[in-house]
């Protein structure tokens, strides 16, 4: 392979994603010099000086300062790009050290201005799951309701992420077999790239499978006939929607565009009217919690989701709404028992007061109570 090849296969190993968020960091810290009037340092001392200051003073193009998650991406991109055009590592090399130290105050202080909150797409609520499966928009009759309920379904059972690889998915991708318990089911058959699975990976990462059962909503039904009714002149597995479910062929030889694709739970919950508007990351974060909730451990979830460690699944892990409303019923439960207890003393209170009052006045007590 020539030199170029090789530079081509080096810049083909990160993500369109990673390589963008590198560029759009690396601008920021461009412009910070081009403000102090710094010239581009280049030595590994240099930019150690330089980065001392630049994570305190750091700020966004309206003055305010960058919440903690993104002076820690801006740090992980400028890390990327250094160890292209130094070589050095801003993380882990001692030069940096004191740098480093200033990083970490610097995250200290942005968490007391509470600048440190990760707002994480919400789960779906379980009213809106059984809405989304009762109110039509799932209808498996129409080329536009099946493509949401079979778009929603691999999205919550093999724990996609937003928008990753979604246009890229073909009908090869997924095989309907039946299982060693003799049901049938959808499996993946193919290991693709994503952001947290790329080049050190000692394994692939298994997935999730929809397992098929005698409801009207049978997931592994609603893919079969999906698949059946596709354009066969086209490999894509999102293929545009015909305006209605008339002969053999419900699609067209056009692949659904990434931004539609992107937006798609968006549109659902609108046109469902849900009580609020989902994003596809929420399809997967409602996977997660309801794992979670129905208690597997977290090495089986991460096997279907994806996560490298146990701390990313407990981002997403958070107690859902009907939990905490049953928190706080059993919480206010024992506060009403408290004050039906309150109440009883007190009226015992009062009538001895009034008895005593009555013994001062002289007054009959047969008539009082």
């Amino acid at each position: 392979m020539s030199e170029e090849n090789i530079a081509q296969l080096l810049n083909d190993k990160d993500s369109e994603n990673t390589k963008k968020s590198t560029k759009q960091h690396r601008l920021i810290f461009e412009s910070y010099l081009k403000e102090k009037n710094i010239r581009n340092p280049t030595t590994a001392v240099e930019l150690a000086a330089v980065l001392r200051k630049f994570y305190a003073e750091a700020r966004k193009k309206d003055g305010q300062m960058y919440s903690k998650n993104s002076l820690c991406s801006i740090r992980f991109s400028l890390c990327r790009h250094f160890k292209q055009e130094l070589n050095v590592d801003i993380i882990k090399d001692v030069e940096f050290n004191e740098a480093n130290r200033v990083y970490g105050a610097q995250c200290v202080e942005l968490k007391k201005q509470g600048l440190a909150k990760t707002e994480h797409k919400p789960p779906i609520a379980d009213e809106d799951i059984e809405k989304l499966y009762r109110c039509g928009i799932f209808n498996t009759e129409n080329p536009s309701t099946l493509q949401n309920k079979v778009f929603f379904e691999i999205m919550l059972f093999f724990c996609r992420r937003g928008r990753q690889n979604l246009r890229q998915l073909k009908k090869t991708d997924f095989e309907i077999k039946v299982n060693s318990q003799g049901k049938r089911c959808v499996v993946k058959t193919n290991d693709e790239l994503t952001k947290n699975h790329r080049e050190h990976d000692v394994q692939a990462e298994e997935g999730g499978m929809m397992i098929a059962n005698d409801s009207p909503f049978c997931p592994v039904s609603s893919f079969e006939k999906y698949l059946s009714v596709l354009n066969p002149m086209n490999e894509f597995l999102f293929q545009r929607p015909k305006s209605s479910g008339k002969g053999e062929v419900w699609y067209d030889n056009m692949v659904v565009g990434e931004n539609t694709l992107g937006k798609k739970m968006k549109v659902i919950s609108q046109q469902a009217e849900l009580s609020t508007t989902y994003t596809n990351h929420s399809i997967r974060a409602t996977t997660i919690t309801i794992l979670d909730r129905s208690g597997f451990e977290a090495r089986h979830i991460m096997s279907v989701s994806g996560h490298r460690n146990e701390s990313s699944i407990k981002s997403y892990s958070k107690t859902d709404e009907n939990t905490k409303t049953n928190m706080a019923g059993s919480l206010m439960a024992v506060i009403d028992k408290k004050s039906d207890t309150e109440k009883v003393v007190a009226f015992e209170a009062s009538k001895m007061t009034e008895m005593r009052n009555l013994d001062c006045l002289q007054i009959p007590k047969r008539n009082l109570f």
